[in-house]
């Protein structure tokens, strides 16, 4: 029996290495460094970063540079061809090499097209404050789940040293019983009865140890971690200072600073700029078309073969070199007279799709306030829940504490003592979880009222 017990004492302790510091602002700091989802709306941001631009836009012009090649070799056959000033009845000339080179540069540009180019521009600011907000939606959840993540492990370590006293109060108690019965002052149902207690706790501290390593692993998922089973000796305690909010001050800031409220404010004026662009497409546009052509050709006929009936014939003894530059400058008015009610169908669709966004809006509205008086009164009754589970357990503490005593010169036996027992290990747990209760509100508040950006990242 005593090397079972060494053996559960062994077990117990194999948590216990070194291990790395971690305080609740660094773990914040690591998690928003490495989060996925962070770094993919990092890269949403700067690709609406990269679009916001005029050229994006359609308002500058547009210029290009092509250059055509032109080669050929052509026989020429005729029964009927005026050649050289002559009409010849027939001749055939072979091995024609012409050879052109034609660079152009063109310029194309959208002078006036109904300012959609303006409208298109304040979009894409528009989609670039989208992605920023969204990005502050992620930064938020995910300073959220870091912070009960976090807690989440502390509340666990709290909750294996409540198990471990016990075990340690459980362990000295069979010594004590087990020195009685080797001294005939204790029956045997005594020793075994202490046993089981004692196995009993061993049990509760080794589940303990487990939900503890699964609190760790948790939290490094959110810490994006390579080895997700590191442990932590986590320097920020479980505890919340006691202060008092006024629900006015709090529902002033969820309805300026909530960043879903912000975010589906921004998109609202997304779908405004949808609007004024459909509708600009009722107005004339007007297009520049310019450029500059130069033609350079080469006919070479140095290595013709002419049979026909001119004696006198004679092909070129150079190439024939022939250049030509042209410019040109052309504007296009355009109106759309008809097409089968395209344009009215996409205005009147894109006024819908504003409504709708009118509704998600007072739809988010009635939700934050909702959630924020829920929270607001889980709040204020988890500060009493505390408040009632820390005089609960300071009591059970003392009755323990007396108890002991009392167990030690038989004025109570072990059923008696076990209770007290168990009771202040309730009040301990109750009093741990009722502490991480009023974070997790806290935390909500802060949530629904933009505070967790506010404070965590500035």
């Amino acid at each position: 029996m005593k090397y079972f017990i060494l053996s559960i004492s062994i077990l117990s302790a194999l948590s216990v290495h070194a291990q790395d510091q971690l305080s609740l602002s660094d773990a914040i700091q690591i998690g928003l460094e490495r989060n996925y989802g962070i770094r993919i709306e990092e890269g949403n941001v700067e690709v609406a970063s990269n679009n916001n631009s005029w050229g994006e836009a359609g308002r500058l012009p547009t210029v290009n540079l092509n250059v055509q090649s032109q080669n050929s070799i052509r026989n020429q056959q005729s029964d009927n061809q005026f050649f050289g000033g002559t009409l010849f009845p027939g001749f055939e000339l072979n091995n024609q090499q012409t050879f052109g080179l034609t660079p152009a540069v063109t310029v194309t540009w959208n002078i006036f097209q109904g300012n959609r180019a303006i409208i298109s521009k304040r979009r894409l600011e528009q989609l670039q404050a989208e992605s920023e907000q969204n990005a502050e939606v992620v930064v938020s959840n995910t300073i959220q789940s870091i912070i009960l993540g976090y807690y989440i492990a502390v509340l666990e370590q709290r909750r294996l040293d409540e198990f471990q006293k016990q075990l340690n109060l459980s362990r000295d108690k069979y010594d004590y019983i087990q020195t009685k019965y080797d001294l005939g002052g204790a029956v045997t149902s005594d020793m075994l009865l202490e046993e089981n207690n004692y196995l009993t706790d061993s049990v509760s501290v080794l589940n303990q140890q487990l939900a503890l390593n699964n609190a760790f692993r948790n939290l490094n998922l959110l810490l994006v971690q390579d080895d997700i089973n590191t442990e932590y000796v986590l320097t920020d305690s479980l505890m919340i200072e006691d202060f008092t909010y006024d629900y006015a001050d709090l529902s002033d800031a969820a309805f300026n600073q909530n960043v879903d409220l912000k975010s589906i404010y921004i998109s609202q004026t997304i779908l405004q700029a949808n609007t004024s662009l459909q509708q600009a497409s009722r107005l004339p546009t007007l297009s520049l078309n310019g450029g500059y052509n130069w033609n350079r050709n080469v006919s070479d006929l140095t290595n013709a073969r002419y049979d026909g009936p001119n004696p006198d014939f004679q092909t070129p003894p150079e190439p024939l070199v022939s250049k030509t530059g042209t410019y040109f400058a052309n504007f296009t008015l355009s109106f759309t007279l008809f097409d089968g009610n395209r344009i009215n169908r996409a205005i009147r669709n894109a006024i819908v799709q504003e409504d709708i966004g009118n509704i998600r809006i007072d739809q988010l509205k009635k939700t934050i306030q909702r959630d924020l008086a829920t929270a607001y009164d889980q709040y204020l009754v988890r500060k009493q829940l505390l408040a009632i589970n820390q005089r609960r357990r300071e009591a059970a503490e003392i009755n323990l504490q007396n108890s002991e005593e009392k167990f030690r010169n038989g004025s109570i036996n072990s059923f008696d003592f076990r209770d007290v027992q168990n009771n202040y290990l309730s009040a301990a747990i109750l009093e741990l979880q009722a502490i991480y209760n009023l974070i997790d509100s806290k935390v909500t508040l802060m949530r629904l009222t933009g505070g967790l950006v506010r404070e965590y990242n500035p």
